[in-house]
């Protein structure tokens, strides 16, 4: 498949042996196929995989192999360590997150979350002489002194992917906060509403907001565990408005928030680490 570098990120899924052609704004087109993906785990305390265990913890690495501009790279992550929180490779004028591999579930579950690639691997990918999105993010949430920290993460493992009581895929970050901690619009958002809520019947406070692009794409964002709204649904955002006291509904055993991103575009919606906006947000800062 073949897409152009817009001002906004770009999501992609792609399978062993496939090839995508991304053209960046100079008009130079690279080559990138996928050659290999693979996952190890580096360290569990379950007593069997894909078996919850309270507080259990099951830190694990992935990588892939690809060929680009007919240079063979590596890339290698880490999940449920600090490593999580990683800078992406830049390579041949080109911006890659790798986001997930599906061998991940070859010891891991999908039931905390929507999180598992419908392909062999998941990347974001942005031409690198540009940011993720044409402007500057808000804090979604007062954030963290001197970045973010692994142990701040729920019980230390619900990153992006982080093993939620050691045996599922955690399809969100989680950061720790008190009950009552404002959230606020990191973006200009266009709708907004409540997925789920205690009101209608969940378990959970879960909301979602929507910012449309001109370029056609869609960032998707979501909140969980929120106490309470602090404007009507529907009502268009401004950047930087509270929207909401976070952290205050089934939360476990610490108070915290739980964020999820996702890109809708050419016709689909493909989830992402969060950490890609928080990382924007605290250079955004500087």
């Amino acid at each position: 498949m073949r897409r152009v570098a817009k001002d906004t990120l770009t999501a992609i899924e792609m399978n062993r042996g496939e090839v995508e052609e991304f053209e960046l704004t100079s008009g130079r087109v690279i080559r990138i196929e996928l050659l290999d993906v693979w996952a190890r785990l580096l360290r569990t305390t379950l007593k069997k995989l894909k078996v919850e265990e309270e507080g259990a913890r099951t830190d694990y690495a992935f990588g892939c192999v690809l060929r680009i501009e007919g240079r063979e790279y590596a890339l290698e992550r880490e999940v449920s360590t600090q490593r999580s929180f990683y800078d992406p490779w830049e390579i041949a004028g080109a911006r890659i997150w790798l986001d997930a591999v599906a061998d991940i579930f070859d010891f891991l579950l999908e039931t905390h979350g929507e999180c598992r690639p419908r392909k062999d691997a998941r990347f974001a990918i942005q031409d690198a002489s540009i940011r993720i999105c044409p402007e500057r993010l808000h804090p979604w949430c007062p954030l963290p002194p001197g970045g973010l920290k692994i142990e701040n993460c729920y019980r230390g493992e619900d990153c992006w992917l982080g093993a939620y009581n050691g045996a599922s895929a955690h399809g969100g970050l989680d950061i720790n906060h008190p009950r009552g901690t404002p959230l606020l619009a990191p973006l200009d958002i266009h709708d907004h509403f409540y997925f789920n809520s205690l009101e209608m019947g969940h378990n959970n406070n879960r909301w979602r907001g929507i910012h449309r692009w001109r370029n056609g794409s869609e960032w998707i964002i979501q909140a969980h565990h929120m106490t309470s709204l602090t404007v009507p649904e529907h009502k268009p955002l401004k950047k930087g408005e509270q929207f909401a006291l976070g952290a205050g509904v089934f939360v476990g055993a610490i108070e915290h928030s739980h964020f999820v991103f996702k890109i809708h575009d050419y016709g689909e919606t493909i989830p992402l680490d969060p950490w890609i906006l928080f990382q924007q947000m605290y250079r955004d800062l500087e």
